[in-house]
Order: C-alpha cells, then structure tokens, then sequence
C-alpha cells in the first residue's frame, strides 16, 4: 500500500510540473483565461497516454503464457507488440495476409528484427523457420525471429541454426518479455513432437 501511495505521489507531483511548465510556455501564446484551462488539458491527456501505456504493458505481463496459450494468433501478435514495446523496440505490425513471413518488425539503435509470431497448441516446425529467413531478406532486417507460445520440432532447431534464425519458444518468453519463470502449456509440451 506505502508503495503504491508514494507512486501516485510522485507521479502527481511529475505531472504538476509537466502541467506548470505547458502553463508557462501557453501564456506567452494565449490569453491569460485560455492558458490554465489548456495546460491542464495538456498535461491530463500526457499522464493518461503514459499511464494507458504503461497499463497495457503491465496487462500483457500479467495475462502470462497460459493466457497466450488461448489467445488468436492476431491476438497473440498484439500481446508480442505490447511486450517488445515495453522492452524498448519501435514495433511495426505487418499486413493480416501477405506479411511476407513477418508479423512484427522490431527497430531499435538502429537495429531491425523481423519477427514471425505463431501461437500454436503444438511445437512449430521448419515451414516458420523458412518464413521468418525469407521475411529478414524482404523487409531488409538484421535478425529474424519466430516466437511462439509453445516450442519447435528438432528439424525447425536444426533449420533454424543453419539459416541463423533466432527460436524464442516459452521458455524465451518467460524469461525475455514477461521477466519470469516459464509456465507449463496448456496443452502439449513445448518439445512434444520431436521431429
């Protein structure tokens, strides 16, 4: 409680400034009766933006992996863009059809990953490993990934190295965007179907 009382504390006290300084520089440029009224506008709908943001990126870490085991493939694209932001990256989401093998793309200092999401109930095999190499070619990527929910078949790991494709099964997404131990699937094992 002490923890959350000294957050909204500090961010009242963040924003109060924001709102002071918005105030400051809209004085020089609108009548006195328009300026209070315009910052304070100003700086609600910057704290709702932030704070939007940042709710999103704490619901996704919260609806964890066996919430993704459930969800749509373009709601599990959506979840992935949500948590790669929260970690910094600009992300781009593809076209639903004739995304040339990418659903995201990622950029940051100067860096571009192509990412090829696939929630599946099963292990993903080499067909999103040719994807994800042929989308890194198309969309001028540095890196190219597939991410999924679950894990891959031997044969997408052994494709996957020789192509230099990164596999981010559950256990990277535990660890890499939620920031926790992996969950088990609700369905099959992540390396069930080896092969």
């Amino acid at each position: 409680m002490r923890r959350a009382v000294r957050w909204l504390a500090l961010e009242c006290v963040v924003w109060a400034l924001v709102g002071l300084g918005a105030w400051a520089l809209l004085r020089l440029v609108l009548p006195p009766a328009w300026a209070l009224p315009a910052a304070l506008a100003l700086a609600g709908a910057l704290a709702a933006g932030s704070w939007g943001a940042r709710g999103r990126a704490g619901w996704a870490r919260a609806r964890g992996l066996r919430a993704a085991d459930g969800m749509s493939g373009a709601d599990f694209e959506a979840w992935l863009a949500v948590l790669f932001r929260d970690r910094g990256w600009r992300v781009t989401r593809t076209r639903a059809s004739g995304d040339f093998g990418a659903d995201l793309i990622l950029a940051r200092r100067g860096e571009r990953v192509s990412v090829q999401a696939k929630r599946r109930d099963r292990p993903v095999g080499v067909q999103a490993v040719q994807e994800a190499a042929t989308a890194r070619l198309h969309y001028g990527a540095d890196r190219a990934m597939v991410v999924t929910n679950q894990g891959f078949t031997r044969a997408a790991r052994e494709l996957a190295e020789s192509a230099e494709v990164e596999l981010w099964g559950r256990e990277e997404v535990a660890r890499e965007l939620l920031g926790r131990r992996p969950v088990a699937p609700s369905a099959h094992g992540p390396d069930a179907a080896q092969g």
